[in-house]
């Protein structure tokens, strides 16, 4: 208890990073000063946090994703960090990393919880505001509008992709989304993951 108090309040001194200000008429490419494989493109005057494939980290000067021995990148989600911190991994739920100073340790949050980066510690998947967007992980040249996802914190509630963007959808009726058979199926079917809705 004590140390979810600990946690608790050392998420609360986090400070949040400002994307970049972009330029109209120009697109270009920014570090995430955060995380050494994150970085903003700027298109039409709007920065988008983008996140490079495969662990790979953003390399400024060659304005590439590349393996982590090639890039000198020495930011973390735990840079800067004094005592113990919680710090959520971007669009990730299921998991977060634990920052005693500058030293993070990945964790992993029991079955039928999620991260909530509002409480610094994993809750009830229900009770957690976390999202993933599984489409950011599909290639949208190829991707199928008829490829149903789930929604981590619900047993009614999947996700179809519209190229990168989520699009919620919920069962109908009684029916609950099957994570087994990635689609709507009846109840007395399908038990649904401890934690959710």
């Amino acid at each position: 208890m004590v140390m979810i108090l600990l946690v608790a309040s050392f998420v609360g001194v986090c400070v949040a990073v400002v994307p970049p200000t972009c330029d109209v008429t120009v697109s270009s490419f920014h570090p995430d000063p955060t995380n050494c494989n994150q970085y903003y493109s700027c298109f039409q005057g709007v920065a988008t946090l983008q996140t490079c494939p495969d662990g790979k980290y953003y390399d400024s000067t060659r304005t590439l994703c590349d393996i982590p021995a090639n890039v000198p990148c020495t930011v973390g989600p735990c840079s800067g960090n004094t005592g113990v911190a919680a710090k959520a991994i971007s669009n990730i739920c299921t998991s977060y990393t634990l920052c005693l100073d500058e030293n993070p340790f990945n964790l992993t949050c029991a079955d039928g919880t999620l991260f909530d980066a509002t409480y610094g510690d994993c809750v009830l998947a229900r009770d957690s505001k976390c999202v993933e967007n599984p489409c950011l992980a599909v290639d949208p040249a190829t991707a199928s509008p008829a490829t149903f996802y789930p929604v981590l914190n619900s047993c009614k509630k999947y996700i179809i992709c519209d190229k990168l963007n989520p699009v919620e959808r919920t069962c109908v009726g009684t029916t609950v989304f099957s994570r087994t058979v990635s689609k709507c199926v009846a109840s007395t079917d399908y038990v649904c993951p401890p934690g959710t809705v």
